[in-house]
């Protein structure tokens, strides 16, 4: 068989991975932007905003930073509500429900802990200073900076020439000073806001450059177990969109680092595709709720628009430089060997080792995984579809009989893997579950 491997290297060699954490950001950044075309860009004008105010009004460099993070991210938690864009209105109702989710994301991940307090209370109005406190807790300065950022942000219209809207944005801000927004952060917003320039880079193509230029974000070296963490982290906003297919990130991820281990692969590209098992599904989040939830079956414009995500994955994954082996076995788990695959059409010639893993890895936690609307298949009932697809040339005969070879240890790993991921899970929809409860009861007393 001519087959494409991964280089064997020791255990140990690579136990880090330098990458840069503006590149990582930003790459989430875009996924988050794909749930809805209205709001391409979004999370990098207020970046934009929210930094120039931050650095204006001379916070610390630590504080910019954190700012900077936080604005990248600061809509997370409003993934999973079908009236998202409401929030582009520039007074909404109940905007802190998904800031509160949101904090409870980034709490997930040990280094985003220290800015998941800015994301909380980004909605907090200042209320001539009673916005100092929120909850019973003190609201940092940066939330207010991030309210600010965001709500000049939706007051923007791409469809129109931006300088004529300058004058009309100013005043809408002007005129919720001290209500709403900090004076002294207004009075800041007016004096950076002078120059048209400030105005152009909030509307150019390119304000992806123009803030990775003003970004004092190291890079950094991330350790195998830290990127593993992150890449759980990506993993969680992925599978939070759908309870049909919940945990399955983690499951492909447990499978794939299975079977990598049983064909042989390194320890260290073991961890790497569990990695790219989290990360497989990332494209998804271009994908609306109507169709992830659909019960039914799905119309042929919908299927292809599904049959999109692993293009997705791999344009969100690319734009990381230091992850390309995983940025690679990640976006080609729907490639076959015979050619006839998705999105790039890939033959057994190009395909590594680590692409055929997860594609094995993902069919069969699909297959085995248990779901609300039915039960996981047996053993021989996986057996008898993954070779069926070995003979139909679509997937590897090693990778498939080592599946098997190994399927018990393999199965009871996945299982225990997707039981800790829904426990995981279940705290975040508790949560939402109240948030739903709450905005129906106010648009109730409302009627």
């Amino acid at each position: 068989m001519n087959q494409v491997r991964e280089k064997n290297v020791l255990a140990g060699e690579e136990d880090c991975i330098s990458v840069s954490l503006f590149d990582m950001l930003s790459s989430l950044s875009m996924a988050l932007d794909l749930i809805d075309i209205e709001l391409i860009d979004h999370h990098n004008r207020v970046c934009y905003i929210a930094t120039r105010l931050a650095t204006h009004l001379r916070f610390s460099n630590e504080e910019v930073n954190e700012i900077f993070m936080a604005a990248l991210m600061h809509d997370i938690g409003a993934i999973v509500f079908s009236d998202r864009m409401n929030l582009k209105n520039f007074e909404v109702n109940n905007a802190h429900l998904h800031g509160e989710l949101g904090a409870l994301l980034l709490s997930k991940f040990k280094p985003f802990q220290k800015f998941a307090p800015l994301v909380r209370f980004h909605h907090v109005p200042w209320e001539n200073g009673n916005g100092k406190n929120a909850f019973g807790e003190r609201v940092p300065y940066g939330s207010h900076i991030l309210h600010l950022a965001d709500r000049i942000a939706v007051l923007m219209d791409r469809r129109q020439p931006i300088l004529s809207q300058t004058s009309s944005i100013n005043k809408k801000i002007n005129e919720n000073s001290g209500a709403v927004f900090v004076p002294a952060f207004v009075d800041s917003f007016f004096e950076i806001s002078q120059q048209d320039a400030f105005w152009l880079d909030l509307m150019s193509p390119s304000i992806e450059r123009v803030i990775q230029k003003n970004s004092r974000l190291p890079n950094t070296s991330l350790s195998m177990e830290r990127l593993i963490d992150l890449s759980h982290f990506f993993a969680l906003i992925i599978d939070t969109r759908s309870r049909f297919t919940a945990t399955h990130s983690s499951g492909v991820a447990s499978s794939a680092m299975g079977l990598a281990s049983a064909v042989g692969m390194s320890a260290v590209d073991c961890s790497k595709i569990r990695i790219a098992g989290n990360l497989h599904d990332l494209g998804k989040l271009m994908v609306p709720e109507t169709i992830l939830l659909k019960p039914g079956k799905l119309t042929n414009e919908e299927w292809l628009i599904i049959r999109a995500h692993p293009y997705y994955t791999h344009r969100i994954l690319e734009r990381v430089a230091g992850l390309e082996d995983i940025t690679f076995w990640a976006s080609n788990h729907h490639e076959e060997l015979h050619g006839g695959g998705y999105p790039f059409g890939m033959s057994a010639d190009n395909l590594s080792l680590g692409a055929r893993t997860i594609a094995v890895a993902d069919i069969y936690t699909a297959l085995a995984e248990d779901r609300p609307y039915r039960n996981g298949m047996k053993k021989e009932e996986t057996r008898k579809i993954l070779q069926g697809m070995v003979a139909e040339k679509k997937l590897d005969r090693e990778v498939v009989e080592a599946l098997f070879d190994n399927y018990e240890k393999i199965n009871t790993e996945r299982k225990i893997a997707q039981e800790k991921e829904l426990k995981s899970l279940s705290a975040f929809w508790d949560h939402l579950d109240l948030a739903s409860e709450y905005k129906n009861i106010c648009n109730n007393e409302k009627l």
